[in-house]
């Protein structure tokens, strides 16, 4: 008698296990969980991306440095000079308030969040010279802080934690433009040092850009200093060397791991460090070049924090 087309394909299946009964089961449980393996392989990467990136365009980024503008300039007065309210936090609030639809977002709601950040705490006078004086009473204010105003918002445990992973990079790439840097700008070195002691002319900032190469708006990630061909590359701070090869567009290139963050030296002429190797801050680790998709010699230098690129130039004012 022939079998049913479910018996048939149990018996290949059964084929197919070992005969031992434990071997059997490992078969089972590998069947079972490679699909589940392979989910979290493609999603890992864009939930983390959406839990630590604002899903905003420059527009709607402007928005939030518009209110805290707006905010900030309305607590100085002739006789205090303010506080300055930070345009970050209130994007990554409204990140995780809005769970990224910043469709739901606009210009009021904005300047509302931005005035939870400030209270008033006093005045201050102004008097004329007449006799007698002619004085005039303004408010003072001072900055609250992130906890205070998650407490009024009544942000549960896991909201905060994501307002705050939010806030552990450099949000500034978000407004699609970087300020160049002016002539004569000179590196101000603290816990970074400089990779290219004495050569601080940057020929391409970070943020959005006309590519060089191709013609098109593209996003540069890091800057680009007029380092001539050959010259010496130091490590920005101390770390493992954890890239020290061919990356592809960056030609030869070194990423050094500092912790949380990673600095990339690209379109090396010559590397002088392997990978898994410890390097000081101001080491040479590297020669400038032209390899990779590169117009002439020149060192791009990048930062990244948590795998985000940032603005180097923000480690050197």
């Amino acid at each position: 008698m022939m079998a049913s087309p479910a018996g048939l394909v149990v018996r290949v299946v059964l084929a197919f296990l070992p005969e031992k009964p434990e071997k059997a089961l490992m078969w089972v449980l590998a069947i079972l969980f490679a699909p589940v393996a392979l989910l979290l392989f493609f999603f890992a990467g864009p939930i983390t991306i959406w839990e630590r990136v604002p899903i905003v365009t420059p527009s709607q980024a402007q928005m939030y440095v518009d209110a805290a503008k707006k905010v900030s300039d309305s607590t100085k007065s002739p006789c205090d000079p303010g506080v300055t309210v930070d345009w970050q936090p209130l994007l990554a609030i409204d990140a995780v308030r809005l769970d990224q639809d910043f469709r739901k977002a606009n210009p009021g709601r904005a300047e509302e969040l931005a005035r939870m950040f400030i209270e008033e705490s006093g005045s201050c006078e102004v008097c004329d010279g007449g006799d007698p004086p002619s004085c005039t009473s303004y408010p003072t204010y001072r900055l609250r802080s992130l906890d205070e105003v998650l407490d009024d918002l009544r942000f549960n445990v896991k909201q905060r934690e994501k307002v705050k992973n939010i806030l552990q990079v450099d949000l500034s790439f978000l407004l699609g433009t970087e300020p160049g840097v002016p002539d004569g700008w000179t590196p101000v070195e603290g816990n970074v040092k400089w990779p290219t002691p004495g050569i601080n002319a940057i020929t391409s900032p970070f943020g959005y850009r006309i590519d060089p190469v191709n013609g098109n708006s593209s996003f540069h990630t890091g800057v680009d200093i007029a380092a001539p061909m050959g010259t010496p590359v130091h490590a920005a701070a101390d770390g493992v060397v954890v890239v020290a090869g061919w990356m592809g567009n960056f030609g030869y290139a070194v990423y050094i791991e500092h912790g949380d963050m990673v600095t990339i030296y690209a379109h090396l002429s010559q590397i002088a460090v392997q990978r898994g190797q410890q390097v000081r801050a101001g080491d040479v680790i590297a020669y400038s070049g032209s390899t990779g998709k590169s117009t002439g010699p020149h060192l791009h230098f990048e930062v990244r924090v948590h795998g985000q690129p940032v603005n180097p130039i923000n480690y050197f004012k």
